[in-house]
């Protein structure tokens, strides 16, 4: 099977709404006046599709974000500044009581893997945790995040992120508030109906997240040994302080600072320790003596 394409759907709905020219909704006539889709200075805004549509009684836009059936993730590797941007300033201890509530899958794990285990090569060491946002559990250190309806809507709708993101351009025009979201369209890939058929699924933000839990993730980013790497700069919702006391390799898990601790700084920690004790992929095996 391919890789599905996402921004293939936002392109067939806003050719689909140009050709139809004039749609249904709440039982009025609308005429399309400007579609497109909004773009920011840096990164992505959460509409995905701006309508500016013109009735018999009114001028209105349709800030529209498009979410696939089958798409897990809202927000994935985030950065600190993102996590900022969905939660607002209360974020580093949204992350972190979140984190302490799974605390115990953080302990029992396996902080170097010497053998392959499932998708974790040998001779790996594991740096810290990235911090992701999804529709649903995925595995072990997962859980629901404890959100009110408010910072449920902000995660949806893009209430914080910044005017850089938030007044984006549509079709060369900086709109105002264009890249803040007000409506959700869940649809399969193929677009396959009129426009007055998607109209009608649109569901506003703030109904929308009634009854919606969101989840978090961790997921591990490790050292490799094999090549001497890791998977980039991420940020750690969870990351390892390695160390060495009295002769032994320690890691103490640190919960207190998260997504401000990355994964270069951990990554060149552990080349720093392994290099003074003169290990390497060759004779990595040699740890094991110095663990407790």
């Amino acid at each position: 099977m391919g890789i599905i394409n996402y921004s293939n759907t936002e392109v067939s709905l806003i050719k689909l709404f140009k050709n139809s020219k004039v749609f249904e909704f709440n039982n009025e006539s609308y005429t399309v006046l400007n579609i497109g889709k909004p773009r920011s200075e840096k990164g992505e805004c959460k509409t995905d599709i701006y309508i500016l549509a013109k009735s018999a009684s009114e001028t209105k836009e349709f800030k529209i974000s498009v979410k696939q059936h089958n798409a897990d993730f809202l927000e994935n590797k985030m950065r600190l500044e993102r996590a900022i941007e969905i939660f607002g300033i209360q974020a580093p201890t949204i992350i972190k009581q979140s984190t302490l509530r799974i605390k115990k899958s953080f302990e029992d794990e396996m902080l170097i893997n010497f053998e392959r285990k499932g998708r974790t090569e040998p001779k790996c060491i594991t740096l810290g945790w990235k911090f992701e946002l999804l529709n649903r559990i995925s595995g072990k250190k997962s859980g629901i995040l404890i959100l009110n309806k408010q910072q449920k809507i902000d995660v949806y709708a893009g209430t914080n992120i910044g005017p850089g993101k938030a007044n984006s351009m549509v079709n060369d025009i900086k709109i105002k508030d264009s890249g803040i979201a007000e409506f959700i369209l869940e649809t399969d890939h193929n677009i396959t109906q009129s426009a007055n058929y998607y109209m009608s699924k649109l569901v506003k933000i703030d109904h929308y997240v009634v009854g919606k839990d969101i989840y978090f993730a961790c997921k591990a980013l490790n050292y490799r040994a094999t090549s001497d790497k890791w998977d980039g700069d991420r940020s750690l919702a969870v990351y390892v302080d390695w160390k060495m006391q009295n002769n032994k390799l320690v890691g103490d898990l640190v919960f207190s600072n998260p997504l401000r601790v990355k994964g270069n700084q951990c990554g060149r920690n552990v080349q720093k320790i392994l290099k003074s004790l003169k290990i390497d992929k060759d004779n990595f095996d040699d740890l094991k003596k110095y663990l407790s």
